[in-house]
C-alpha cells in the first residue's frame, strides 16, 4: 500500500476510499493497522489494538484492531449533574486478521456496524491518528533551541503545511515533545558539576565512592536523544545509586526497635 503521510508530517490528499472487506490481503501486520487506522480517519472514529498472538517464533499471526469505543466503562466523577464523559460504550466494531498459508495478513472477521455516531470532520484530531514525523520533530527542537515559545514553534510548522488542517499533530503535541526533552536533557555543565559534588562528599567521607571510580559514567552521560534511552538510563542509575548512599551516610542508622 501507499504511504498514508507524507515524510514531513504533513497529510497526503486521498482520493482512494478504503473499505475493509473478508479476504482483503496485506503484506504486514502493520500494513493492515495503518489501513485501519486509514479507514477510520475517512469514518470518523478512534481505533485501538485489541488483541495479538504470536506464534512459536514470536512473530504476530493473529490480531484484532476495533473501535476505540468498544468493551464498557462507567464514569467515576462525584459529581452527579458533571457526569465525565465515557468513551467505551460496547461498540463491536472491528476486524481480525491472520498470516495464511502465503505468508500473507488476511482479514478473517469483520464488523463495520457502529453503535454511535460519527465525526470525520474531528477524525484527525483522535491520538490514533496524531504523530510527529522526524522532519517536524527536528524543526520542533531547533526552533526551541533558538528560543522561540510553543506557539510560534507550531505556527510555523502550520504556516509551512499550508493550514492546521494539512498538520497531523495539534500544538498539545509540541508542547508535550519540548516539556519531555527539557526534562531527559542533562543541560551543560551538568556532568561536572554532579561529578564536583562527589568529589565534595568523597572529601568529607572517605567511605564514600571516589569521584575518580565514577567519573567515567558521569562525562559518558549521553544527551537523550530517543534513539539511547537504553544507554542513558544505565548511566543515570549509576549516578542515582551514589545519591542514595550519599543519603544514608548523611543520617545515622535508627535505633533498633
Amino acid at each position: 500500500m501507499d504511504n498514508l503521510e507524507h515524510e514531513d508530517g504533513v497529510e497526503d490528499e486521498q482520493s482512494e476510499k478504503y473499505e475493509p472487506t473478508l479476504g482483503m490481503l496485506f503484506d504486514s501486520h502493520e500494513e493492515m493497522w495503518q489501513f485501519y487506522k486509514a479507514y477510520d480517519k475517512q469514518e470518523g472514529f478512534h481505533v485501538k489494538k485489541l488483541t495479538s498472538k504470536k506464534g512459536s517464533h514470536g512473530i504476530i499471526r493473529y490480531a484484532t484492531f476495533a473501535c476505540g469505543c468498544s468493551g464498557k466503562s462507567e464514569s467515576k466523577s462525584t459529581d452527579v449533574l458533571k457526569p465525565k464523559p465515557i468513551a467505551k460504550i460496547g461498540c463491536d466494531v472491528r476486524i481480525g486478521g491472520c498470516v495464511n498459508e502465503d505468508g500473507k495478513w488476511i482479514i478473517r472477521t469483520l464488523n463495520l456496524e457502529h453503535n454511535h455516531g460519527l465525526s470525520p470532520d474531528k477524525a484527525r484530531y483522535f491520538p490514533c491518528n496524531r504523530n510527529i514525523s522526524a522532519s517536524s520533530r527536528k524543526h520542533i527542537e531547533m526552533n526551541d533551541c533558538a528560543g522561540i515559545n510553543i506557539a510560534r514553534n507550531f505556527n510555523s510548522i502550520v504556516v509551512e503545511a499550508g493550514g492546521y488542517e494539512n498538520v497531523s499533530f495539534i500544538e498539545k503535541d509540541c508542547r508535550n515533545l519540548v516539556d519531555k526533552g527539557r526534562r531527559l536533557q542533562l543541560g551543560e555543565g551538568d556532568a561536572m558539576t554532579i561529578l564536583k559534588y562527589f568529589q565534595n562528599k568523597q572529601a568529607e567521607c572517605n567511605a564514600f565512592p571516589s569521584a575518580t571510580s565514577i567519573s567515567a559514567n558521569i562525562n559518558s552521560v549521553p544527551v537523550l536523544n530517543g534513539t539511547n534511552f537504553k544507554d542513558w538510563k544505565e548511566n543515570m542509575m549509576i549516578l542515582l545509586g551514589c545519591m542514595d548512599l550519599d543519603l544514608s551516610f548523611r543520617h545515622p542508622k535508627p535505633d533498633e526497635v
